[in-house]
């Protein structure tokens, strides 16, 4: 059964940033070949697993992770979009209101950015090359020491879902301002940016 994209900024029903056409030029322009995706026998569903997976991954979650004594539980924040929704009936996150481009240009709060469009068309490329939603132990080890004195972190190859789901290359081509930082929360309240989890 062949999926519909509805790529309409601001509709009801929309259920993709980008469409099909956009990917395949976004693919043609970006120069490097990925076999996978030439041979993929329903590439829109890519794109719409992509969309979906972009709008997950920025959507809240705060994140128990429990240590074992004597490392402090905390918990993960993951980034999520800034600014707000521009209507209340719309189906995706964006188009959203005060956005900027990565030059500092306001962003009409009725477009979906060639940025963002961009970014989900290399995810779905990306995509293609196998299933990036699969549990890793990696991500499940985070930290492994705590320290009070001068606040020191001690990280065991950490990661939070979005990190392993969402590719560097997808990452790079989203403005940062578009997303909060990713945190952390211990149990006393106090909360710490993540430097870089990538």
């Amino acid at each position: 059964m062949a999926v519909t994209i509805v790529a309409t900024p601001g509709a009801s029903n929309a259920n993709s940033f980008a469409t099909l056409d956009f990917v395949n030029q976004y693919y043609e322009e970006r120069g490097l070949p990925v076999t996978e995706w030439e041979d993929a026998d329903e590439p829109a569903a890519l794109v719409l697993m992509a969309a979906r997976y972009m709008v997950t991954m920025f959507s809240p979650l705060r994140k128990l992770i429990r240590m074992t004594p004597p490392a402090q539980s905390y918990y993960l924040i993951r980034p999520t979009w800034t600014g707000l929704p521009s209507t209340t009936t719309q189906a995706l996150p964006w188009p959203r209101t005060g956005m900027y481009d990565r030059n500092g240009n306001a962003i009409a709060d009725d477009v979906i950015p060639t940025d963002l469009k961009t970014a989900q068309a290399e995810f779905a490329i990306q995509l293609a090359k196998g299933d990036r939603t699969l549990d890793n132990d990696v991500t499940l080890q985070g930290i492994t020491s705590v320290k009070a004195g001068s606040v020191s972190v001690s990280f065991k190859n950490a990661g939070i879902d979005t990190t392993v789901i969402i590719p560097d290359a997808v990452w790079n081509l989203l403005v940062p301002s578009w997303l909060t930082d990713e945190l952390i929360e211990f149990a006393n309240s106090a909360s710490f940016e993540v430097v870089s989890w990538r």
